[in-house]
């Protein structure tokens, strides 16, 4: 099934009717607590928010990327392990403009500044080279040429 970063609000509105949001924090505690033996709400996606904040409020984009490699990288792993047919969504507050896809070296970069290198890899240090290529897709808002997301069919 994969993971996704989603930040339109088109794309997300499915996902909250059908449930809420879980905690970054409580899917992050599954890493040293277990899981739990069902997906929470038990269907086939997780939705998980909070993500965005962690990033906005870390002290340089080097430490979110850092954060992202050492907490969210295994975090997706894990599920993918534990739940293969389910689904992991990350819910961004967004707007879209914070994230920017860099075709010289097939990165999507998180952040305000023009300069990408003051910006976070958010891709990379999410997915590492699962994310590049063929691998990663955008994830386009209906009706509209407009990306709205991300998606990974699988980090290995």
């Amino acid at each position: 099934m994969g993971s996704s970063i989603v930040w339109s609000p088109e794309l997300l509105g499915p996902l909250i009717t059908t449930g809420e949001a879980l905690p970054v924090r409580t899917a992050l505690c599954w890493m040293k607590d277990g899981f739990p033996d069902s997906p929470p709400g038990g269907g086939s996606t997780i939705l998980v928010g909070g993500l965005q904040t962690v990033l906005e409020t870390a002290d340089s984009p080097k430490e979110a990327y850092t954060w992202l490699r050492e907490n969210i990288m295994p975090l997706v792993r894990a599920v993918q392990s534990q739940w293969d047919r389910v689904g992991l969504v990350f819910g961004m507050d967004g707007p879209g403009k914070l994230f920017h896809h860099n075709e010289a070296d097939d990165l999507v970069y998180f952040g305000r500044l023009r300069d990408r290198t003051k910006n976070i890899r958010i891709t990379l240090g999410m997915w590492n080279g699962a994310a590049t290529g063929e691998g990663a897709y955008k994830l386009i808002v209906p009706g509209t040429t407009e990306v709205g997301g991300y998606h990974v069919k699988r980090v290995s």
